[in-house]
């Protein structure tokens, strides 16, 4: 524990400026609380503040509650509930023109400033159309895959068939009709009509958007003093080469840019699924709990108001994320809501393997990447006696749930910088103030 909080203060005096919190499982850690509670502490320190999103699309959302007022984020950085911040909506994001009009418009009704000021879309974004989110929709009626039908599978086939249409070219109403006629040949769109009357029908869209559009190295550049945070969308098990496939998204939670001095990893100290056809090896197994929690919780999607499966925090998986990733330290959340467990007479579960046919794994293993081999698996869950209050009138963890916290941090091999104690920004317990450091750097 003393090495690595010497090697966290020498790592931040010395050169940190960049860091990116990025979720170890499949998303709902809480990263854009965690993001905006970082940003708003550096801001209040005097140091300017450059949040920004390097993928997802409006399939991912984030909810942020500041000032008794809850932001639903989708497609605009969290960080732009932070008054003075600069957010950036970077390459790696599908950008729906019709759905950013929509959120910056909500945002705008909640009292937030959303303008070129403070806010910029990449300009080689790639665009999901109308015809991408029909097809998704379609799709929907058909298969039991995880999708939101937000579209951004079809988008990113375009995108890898060099048919897709970046947000510079969807700007200029001429350059993106040539763009569509090299997707569809016959100047006709599906369900859509002709591409002349499908361009012009983005008007609005293109007038209130132009403005917003950068050029992503230039902004990096233009704040290459201030203090850079980048926030995950998905969690790691969505990423489309690293997660639970076929159960992914589209892009690359996996893969932070920029190389950021250090990497937060956001986990849940219990885990959280809405999908299908993914693994979920730390489900619960009682049904009713599970109904109960989940009501208790909230466990319901952002985006898709979907009901979320509950499971045991699952730290096979979280290890192997930490791994890939590249993860320096942890920021924990939602260990509060475990105090339902002890009102219900409940253990506290935690995964520490998986057993498959008789074979005991509690490590990651190749064989994993083959699909459907995870459904198979059973859980191993280490028992620890529940917790009436998370952390005390002293300022400290119950003791129940400080042996939990050593034992993630044991089984992870990382420590925690950070532990959430409810739903608010600034509840949190600080166990290393990286903050001060940060800003000093």
């Amino acid at each position: 524990m003393v090495y690595g909080v010497l090697r966290l203060l020498w790592r931040a005096d010395l050169m940190t400026k960049h860091a990116a919190i990025v979720g170890v499982r499949v998303g709902d850690e809480g990263k854009g609380v965690r993001v905006v509670h970082y940003a708003q502490r550096m801001m209040k320190q005097g140091r300017p503040v450059l949040t920004y999103r390097w993928h997802g699309a409006a399939n991912a959302g984030h909810t942020v509650v500041k000032d008794k007022v809850t932001y639903r984020l989708h497609q605009v950085p969290a960080g732009i509930v932070v008054g003075g911040t600069y957010n950036l909506q970077g390459a790696g994001v599908y950008i729906n023109p019709r759905k950013e009009v929509e959120e910056i418009g909500k945002l705008r009704e909640q009292g937030l400033e959303v303008s070129p000021r403070n806010l910029g879309i990449a300009s080689n974004c790639t665009v999901i159309f109308d015809f991408h989110t029909d097809e998704d929709r379609k799709n929907l009626l058909q298969t039991q895959h995880t999708s939101t039908g937000n579209g951004v599978k079809q988008t990113a086939v375009d995108l890898y068939n060099r048919t897709g249409v970046r947000f510079a070219e969807f700007l200029d109403a001429p350059e993106c009709a040539r763009a569509l006629h090299e997707r569809f040949n016959d100047g006709i769109i599906p369900g859509r009509g002709s591409i002349d009357e499908f361009v012009a029908g983005y008007e609005a869209e293109r007038n209130f958007l132009a403005p917003f559009m950068v050029l992503e190295s230039e902004m990096f550049e233009r704040y290459a003093d201030s203090f850079k945070l980048g926030e995950g969308a998905h969690g790691f098990d969505l990423d489309v080469i690293e997660g639970l496939y076929p159960g992914v998204t589209s892009s690359h939670p996996s893969q932070v840019p920029r190389r950021p001095d250090i990497i937060l990893g956001a986990i849940k100290l219990y885990d959280s699924s809405v999908g299908h056809n993914r693994p979920f090896v730390s489900r619960l197994a009682d049904s009713a709990i599970e109904a109960k929690l989940r009501d208790l919780w909230g466990e319901r999607g952002t985006t898709t108001g979907k009901d979320r499966y509950i499971g045991w925090a699952d730290m096979v998986a979280a290890r192997h994320a930490i791994d890939v990733i590249g993860v320096d330290y942890l920021v924990g959340n939602c260990g509060d809501r475990l105090t339902e467990l002890h009102k219900l007479g409940k253990s506290v579960g935690l995964v520490t393997a998986y057993e498959i046919n008789g074979v005991e794994h509690s490590e990651w293993d190749a064989s994993f990447h083959k699909r459907g081999e995870l459904m198979r698996a059973k859980p191993v869950v280490e028992w620890f006696e529940p917790w009436n209050i998370f952390v005390q009138d002293n300022g400290r963890l119950h003791p129940n749930a400080q042996r939990f916290i050593d034992r993630i941090q044991e089984l992870t091999r990382k420590e925690f910088v950070l532990l959430g104690t409810g739903s608010g920004i600034n509840d949190v317990l600080e166990i290393n103030d990286i903050v001060s450091k940060l800003s000093s750097a």
